[in-house]
Formats: C-alpha cells, sequence, structure tokens
C-alpha cells in the first residue's frame, strides 16, 4: 500500500506513440544538348565510353542497392527467429506460472500481466514477419507511412497497424481491470484514492492509444480511397498525435497539480518534508512544458492543413 503522500510510480510513465517519416529522395535524370555538327565526330568517339561508364555506375547502384536489402532481410530474419523463441519460452512458462497460480504462490494479477508480456512478444514477432514478407516481395526495404505503396495488392501497412490495435484492446483490457481492482480496494479504505486517480491516467493513456491506432488505420483507408493527398495523410497522423498528447498531458499536469496542493497541506502541519513538494512542484513545471509544446505543434500542423483545405 502507498503512502497517501507518496505519489505511486505508474503515473510518472509517459506512452508516446510517435510515428515519424522518412524523406525518400529520388533520382533526377538530365537531359543531354544535341551535339553540333562539328563535334559530331568527336562525340561518336566519346559515346561508347559514356555508355560503358553509365552502365557501370548503374550496376554499382543496383548492387549497393541488393546488398543492402540482403543485409537488411538477414538481419530480420535472425530478430524474427530470437523473437518467436522468446514467445516459445514464454509459453513453456506460462504451463508454470498457472501451476504456481493453483498453489497460490503467485496471484492472478501476475498470470494476467504475464500473459500481457506473451502478447507482446507475439506482436512483435507478427510484425517482424510481415515487414520481412514485405522486403521480399518489394525487394527493397519496408515503409511505415499512411501514404506508403501497396506491394502487390497487399497493404502491409494496415496489417501492422491491426496487429498494433490487437495489442492496445489487450493492454486496455487489462489496465481497465486493474483499475477496477484498485478502485475496490479504495471502496473499503485499503488503498488511497491518489492511487485510484493514478491508475485512471494509466487508462486514459490506454484508451487514447487505441483510438490513435484506430484513426490511424481510417487514415490509411482514406488516403488509398484517394479521398486524401499522401501530405494530408501524414498532417493529419501529426494532428492526432499532438490532439493525444495535449489530452493527456493536461490530465498529467492537473494530477500533478492536485498533488502539490496536498504536500502543501501536509507541510503546513509539519508531517512532510518541503523537498517533496518542491520535487512535484518541479514535475507539474515540466508537464507544462510538454504541454505548451504539444500545444504548439498542434496549432502549427492544424494551421497548416487548414491552409492546404483553402488552396483546394
Amino acid at each position: 500500500m502507498h503512502n497517501k503522500h507518496e505519489p505511486d510510480p505508474t503515473f510518472v510513465e509517459n506512452l508516446e506513440w510517435q510515428l515519424g517519416s522518412e524523406l525518400r529522395r529520388g533520382n533526377r535524370a538530365g537531359t543531354a544538348r544535341s551535339p553540333s555538327f562539328r563535334v559530331m565526330k568527336i562525340a561518336a568517339l566519346m559515346l561508347g565510353s559514356v555508355v560503358l561508364g553509365a552502365a557501370a555506375m548503374g550496376a554499382s547502384q543496383q548492387l549497393g542497392e541488393t546488398w543492402r536489402r540482403e543485409l537488411l532481410e538477414a538481419r530480420l530474419e535472425v530478430q524474427l527467429q530470437l523473437a518467436q523463441q522468446r514467445v516459445e519460452m514464454q509459453l513453456e512458462a506460462l504451463g508454470l506460472t498457472r501451476e504456481q497460480v493453483e498453489q497460490g504462490i503467485v496471484t492472478d494479477r501476475d498470470l494476467m500481466y504475464f500473459e500481457f508480456q506473451i502478447a507482446q512478444a507475439k506482436t512483435d514477432a507478427k510484425i517482424m514477419e510481415l515487414e520481412l514478407e514485405e522486403i521480399r516481395q518489394s525487394g527493397r526495404e519496408s515503409l511505415g507511412e499512411l501514404s506508403s505503396p501497396l506491394v502487390n495488392g497487399r497493404d502491409f501497412v494496415s496489417e501492422r497497424i491491426q496487429a498494433r490495435i490487437e495489442l492496445a484492446r489487450h493492454h486496455l483490457d487489462l489496465v481497465q481491470r486493474e483499475r477496477q481492482r484498485i478502485q475496490d480496494r479504495a471502496n473499503v479504505g485499503v488503498v488511497s484514492e491518489n492511487e485510484v486517480s493514478a491508475q485512471n491516467l494509466v487508462a486514459m493513456e490506454a484508451e487514447k492509444q487505441l483510438e490513435t491506432l484506430a484513426e490511424q488505420l481510417e487514415l490509411r483507408r482514406s488516403y488509398l480511397d484517394s479521398e486524401i493527398t499522401a501530405v494530408e495523410a501524414e498532417l493529419r497522423l501529426l494532428e492526432l498525435e499532438a490532439q493525444s498528447r495535449v489530452v493527456l498531458l493536461d490530465e498529467k499536469r492537473e494530477y500533478f497539480q492536485r498533488e502539490v496542493d496536498h504536500f502543501q497541506d501536509a507541510i503546513r502541519l509539519g508531517t512532510m518534508s518541503p523537498m517533496v513538494a518542491t520535487q512535484l512542484t518541479t514535475r507539474v513545471a515540466e508537464v507544462e512544458a510538454q504541454l505548451q509544446l504539444a500545444q504548439a505543434e498542434l496549432e502549427i500542423v492544424q494551421r497548416e492543413l487548414e491552409r492546404r483545405r483553402e488552396a483546394r
């Protein structure tokens, strides 16, 4: 049980799902001018060496891309094997954990968290399988942007998002059950309301995570259906992430501020060190700074989206 004047460490974790976009630049082909009659003969003599040089450069570039792809594929194969072995080992340990639950050595709660770890390992392996399959079918590294093209008619981006959605649902179910357990304990006075508030923040993060992933999947569908452009898809994704951060950081700021107020009361009564209140006040300031940054990012993205809508 946590002391009512000690913050639970769970709420300190700031789960942020950030999706980055890699800038890819294509090669630009130049257009040669037609030679004049006076230099035609010289140009004819040079043509052979120019063609051979261009072919050599092209072959070198192709060889480099092939080598890079093969290296990436080999690395993913090893990582996938390790991930699959990890799942197998955890599944074997799951049977032992269930026996320990029956014997009263560990609790159902311990089993619940262990099952989630297995779900995480399975999701990691699933995503690696999808990335490896995309490399083999496309002949290049896997792409994760919402505007990435299909590969032989297959939507690897949506498949990976869907795998993450299933894990996020499992996570949400886990934290909701934990929230109910803590609430039940608070109702009988075993834990403080502080722990209930902390778990409410964790549950809110899990809900936002699932919502954001579901909206990502919808944005992907809109892009593939040509309802939005590639740039709009990526901007909308940035907007979703910024909106989620703003909501979560605002809730976290309020939570820390309530804790500061509680500590101030304890300090006046002489039951708590001022050092603890100073630490919490610093956390409030840190969260407020993060919140201001998230709000600024959201404003910039929304302004750009609005500019593009008006330009249509």
